[in-house]
């Protein structure tokens, strides 16, 4: 679970207090009654705006729109990746370990959270995470092509496949 802001400055103060105070010599008691005294400041100031564990795993479940600048912009960036993918497909089945490599290349250097012209905070949490199991995958990708491991490739070629085809279901319209 990440850290909020606050939990961060919190830490940093505290951090910063206890370097400081035994420099100037105060005693083991001052320190500790100041310390508890900003704890207790810090965290009354926090407020309720932290989301509960039950309210993140409601929203989890709830599959969001996915929101882009330019739906146009970005389906044509997805065709081309595609397109990628239909190269790669290709450069597999006749053993062109050069694009093979180009290809895997293209796709580790396409990033579909960028593509949709947004900041992560304001995708859905699940499209980031796949975002990010894409490029985990397309990366041992690349790595497998300048290996020249096929057993290796086959199994990330899949595994992009995979995150694509559940990334597609959960966001991509049918259209009709």
């Amino acid at each position: 679970m990440k850290k909020s802001w606050r939990l961060k400055v919190i830490s940093a103060n505290l951090y910063h207090l206890t370097s400081v105070l035994p420099r100037y010599k105060q005693s083991f008691l001052v320190i500790n009654v100041l310390m508890a005294t900003l704890i207790i400041l810090f965290t009354s100031s926090c407020g309720k705006a932290e989301k509960s564990v039950k309210t993140v795993t409601e929203e989890e479940n709830v599959v969001m729109e996915l929101e882009v600048e330019s739906k146009i912009i970005f389906k044509m960036h997805m065709s081309d990746l595609e397109d990628y993918y239909d190269d790669l497909e290709e450069a597999v089945e006749v053993q062109n370990w050069e694009k093979i490599k180009a290809y895997a290349m293209q796709m580790k250097n396409t990033s579909p959270v960028i593509l949709t012209g947004r900041w992560k905070e304001e995708l859905p949490y699940d499209f980031v995470m796949l975002d990010t199991k894409y490029h985990l995958h397309t990366l041992a990708l690349v790595e497998a092509a300048e290996a020249r491991e096929m057993v290796k490739l086959n199994i990330e070629y899949d595994n992009v496949k995979q995150t694509c085809d559940d990334c597609h279901e959960k966001y991509k319209k049918k259209e009709s």
